[in-house]
């Protein structure tokens, strides 16, 4: 079994409200201290429990961070699956590009600026390499996700060109939310409307026959 990965799943309710306390323990940790800091002893003592607790389910720093990892990116898909089902019920099934950019980058936005949190566990994960392919992955999945509906918006039938609009789309529009973070207004302000100028004219100039396969331009 990995160091990376949980040593086990809680099966009886106690011991998963155990664990959820000992996550939510580590991801304060995580914010007041950073991830490099956080120390399976001192997540214990807080935590209110003995340290063989913490390993029982968790073999290292890690698991901690992959878990942790795991519940902010579940959040964050969940999130912007609820914006998306939104988007095309306000818009009776046929959301412009600019409406659906606007939906998806508000969407990201609003996750890291109300949820603090995250942005110091993604931070974290960045730092190691398994945590770093689990957030590949799980971008690959929200762009999965967004084929369909970007799709049926732009009106083309080439899901895997549209998939790497999805992942683009995806990807620069996380980095750039918490990039816009870290600054300060009105820089802040000024990188979200750039961004979404951006994907707005990448959509429409898919839609008017612009997406590029294989390096050649249809």
């Amino acid at each position: 079994m990995s160091e990376a990965e949980p040593r086990r799943r809680p099966q009886q309710e106690r011991s998963k409200t155990r664990v959820e306390s000992i996550l939510d323990v580590a991801l304060e940790l995580v914010v007041e201290q950073g991830a490099e800091a956080l120390a399976m002893r001192e997540l214990a003592r807080r935590a209110g429990v003995q340290i063989s607790s913490v390993y029982q389910y968790f073999p290292s720093k890690a698991a901690i961070l992959r878990e942790l990892a795991k519940r902010n990116l579940e959040r964050v898909r969940l999130k912007l699956e609820n914006e998306v089902g939104e988007l095309f019920a306000e818009h009776d099934g046929r959301p412009t590009p600019a409406q659906a950019v606007h939906r998806v980058v508000d969407a990201y936005y609003a996750h890291y600026r109300d949820q603090p949190a995250a942005v110091a566990v993604w931070a974290g994960a960045q730092s190691d390499h398994s945590l770093r392919e689990l957030d590949i992955e799980d971008t690959q999945l929200t762009a999965r996700f967004l084929v369909p509906s970007l799709m049926e918006i732009l009106s083309l039938t080439d899901a895997e060109d549209v998939f790497a609009l999805a992942l683009l789309l995806a990807e620069t529009t996380g980095a750039v939310a918490r990039l816009a973070l870290a600054v300060e207004p009105p820089l802040r302000d000024q990188l979200v409307a750039q961004l979404k100028r951006m994907l707005i004219a990448t959509l429409e100039a898919a839609q008017a026959g612009g997406v590029e396969a294989g390096g050649a331009q249809r």
